[in-house]
């Protein structure tokens, strides 16, 4: 037999433990080429090339597969199905069989499960690979007929996606909303009372005063009396369940707010713990936890932390996607205490930040199987000379999930300004309470915040923007291609970021339309299920752009990101216009930079 994965660690990993060959292809092997679109423009036929430094690897597989049975491994995926997909091309000739194994735990019990639910690989579902086919060219689509024709007009170097600048544009717009935002100046009216050497406040019932005078009118009224009337004094226990186990939007986010880390820090630390066998696979959108796991988890409770701490039934967690639930939320592998995260991932090899990642991901699975937090809940209605206050309380009288898993402030909804929380003192109703006097405080309205690259995460998830397996590609990208970049934690829109998205929402609107996008994706889903073809989707998104063909690169391609720039700089110096025409390769380009250096040379010789 041989196993035939992506990952060189997981491979070596599953030998280890499966005794069995097993060999990886570090990723797709083979892509459509770079010096040209590689896209028949008519049938939508792509033509994939090797990758050159994996020229021989071809043959390597077909040596290693010869009268083998050989279980292609790819990741549980689109692009892991791909990739099988085209090892399984390759091999097919020569292989005993060929079956298809889904690992989503690189361990005994994981692996073994996987090899006895593997199936022949002409009997697996094509419709993953057609779904790879029209993302994979509908991409190539975008990228090669707008991007030339975006730079030619911004005369510059610029990339468009049709994932990546829908997210430039949430950037861009949040950006504007906040630099066109005019604050306005708000009050709260609040009563100071006393109980028995407790203070606390009470607000007026109205919220939000916009007019200060509205404010003053009321404590022209009220200022005289001594004492608030409690009119309604309602009290209860309410209960804070736990979260779920993370799915991969999740967790990135997570990781940016507790971690710092970037989603593509977080998905390559991810990566090496899945490889290592010690998470389960760590792109998913569900939450769904393996039963025999959340079994362990709860033995696991009850001998630490003790039975209360355990709900009488397994907690149920219900996944957005229906479709999800084939897969696992992200979990250990194996139930151990906190003091042993450090062991575990030394034992493996791995770094400090590996284990802080694990350390949130084994704190959110076993949280999400615990009792609820409770807390008494007090309300408290108040009057005033015919005017209402209200003050709310809350205290926690059991830490049920957050003994493990405490939520951070930035995780949580944003409470209003009326629902502010804090310690009551024992009041009935019916109670005269004094009052020590009135706080007018004035506030601003405040702009909406700048995304952090969590939260953009969360904003693609929710508009349906991208995959889990996409999203820290895309932030990655419109960093690293310079249209944002974080500052203190917040991702800010670069100039030529926002000069992108005004030129595309001019002249090609279609490729920043989130909900255009969000049906992209969905239609992508229709060819996993075989309900539509690759090839319908790939036409749609050519229709857009009108069945448009690549401009001509010229000789020698167009022109390279530092040639523009210096080009830009020289035109500049010089008091020069680019002329539209040397843009387009980066031949003419180069000849235009020689004809100005040597006229400036000739005119500054003696």
């Amino acid at each position: 037999m041989l196993i035939i994965v992506e990952s060189p660690t997981k491979a070596k990993k599953i030998q280890s433990i499966l005794k069995v060959k097993t060999i990886s292809t570090v990723g797709h092997f083979k892509d459509l080429p770079d010096s040209e679109i590689g896209v028949d423009l008519k049938s939508y036929q792509p033509t994939f090339v090797y990758h050159e430094k994996k020229a021989n690897l071809p043959k390597e597989l077909r040596a290693a597969a010869k009268g083998e049975t050989v279980m292609l491994a790819g990741d549980p995926d689109r692009e892991g199905y791909a990739i099988s997909c085209h090892i399984h091309e390759e091999v097919r000739a020569v292989a005993k069989e060929c079956l298809r194994m889904e690992i989503y735990e690189v361990t005994e019990k994981g692996l073994k499960e996987s090899l006895a639910k593997a199936v022949p690989f002409e009997s697996t579902n094509a419709g993953l690979y057609n779904a790879f086919l029209g993302r994979r060219i509908g991409d190539r689509l975008v990228g090669y007929i707008l991007s030339p024709i975006t730079s030619r007009s911004l005369r510059g170097r610029y990339s468009v996606g049709r994932v990546q600048s829908p997210a430039v544009r949430l950037v861009v717009d949040r950006e504007r909303e906040i630099r066109s935002f005019v604050s306005s100046p708000y009050w709260m009216l609040d009563i100071q009372l006393d109980k028995d050497g407790t203070q606390f406040l009470a607000r007026h019932i109205k919220g939000k005063f916009e007019q200060i005078a509205d404010a003053q009118a009321i404590i022209d009224v009220i200022r005289a009396e001594t004492h608030a009337l409690a009119i309604k004094v309602e009290k209860k226990e309410v209960k804070q369940s736990p979260k779920p186990p993370f799915t991969t939007v999740d967790l990135q986010a997570a990781a940016a707010v507790r971690l710092k880390y970037a989603p593509e820090q977080t998905m390559k630390l991810a990566q090496a713990l899945f490889d290592h066998g010690v998470i389960t696979y760590h792109r998913t959108d569900s939450v769904r936890m393996d039963a025999a796991f959340i079994a362990e988890i709860r033995d696991f409770l009850e001998k630490t932390v003790g039975a209360e701490y355990l709900p009488p039934k397994p907690n149920q967690h219900k996944s957005k996607n229906s479709q999800a639930d084939a897969h696992e939320g992200i979990r250990p592998t194996h139930m151990h205490s906190l003091a042993e995260i450090s062991a575990v991932i030394k034992k493996e090899g791995l770094t400090q930040e590996h284990a802080r990642l694990y350390e949130l991901i084994f704190k959110r699975a076993v949280a999400s199987q615990m009792a609820p937090a409770r807390f008494d809940s007090t309300t408290m209605l108040f009057d005033v000379a015919g005017e209402r206050f209200k003050a709310s309380g809350r205290v926690l009288i059991f830490d049920g999930f957050l003994k493990v898993y405490a939520e951070l402030d930035e995780e949580k909804e944003k409470r209003g300004d009326d629902e502010r929380l804090q310690l009551l003192p024992p009041v009935e109703s019916g109670e005269l309470v004094p009052k020590l006097g009135e706080i007018l405080d004035e506030k601003k309205t405040k702009p909406p915040g700048r995304f952090t690259l969590g939260s953009l995460v969360k904003e693609l998830e929710r508009l349906g923007i991208g995959r889990p397996s996409t999203y820290a590609a895309i932030t990655k990208n419109i960093t690293e291609r310079g249209y944002v970049r974080e500052e203190k934690g917040k991702v800010v829109p670069l100039p030529p970021g926002e000069a992108l998205i005004d030129y595309l929402r001019g002249q090609h609107g279609w490729v920043i339309d989130y909900e255009l996008t969000s049906k992209m994706e969905s239609f992508l889903d229709l060819v996993v299920n075989n309900k539509e073809t690759w090839q319908r989707f790939c036409r749609g998104v050519h229709n857009k752009m009108g069945f448009a063909v690549p401009a001509a690169r010229g000789t020698g391609g167009g022109p390279s990101e530092n040639q523009l720039k210096y080009a830009n700089d020289l035109a500049v110096r010089n008091g020069l216009a680019l002329p539209e025409e040397v843009l387009k390769s980066g031949r003419e380009l180069s000849q235009w930079i020689e004809n100005v250096v040597g006229r400036k040379n000739a005119k500054d010789k003696p």
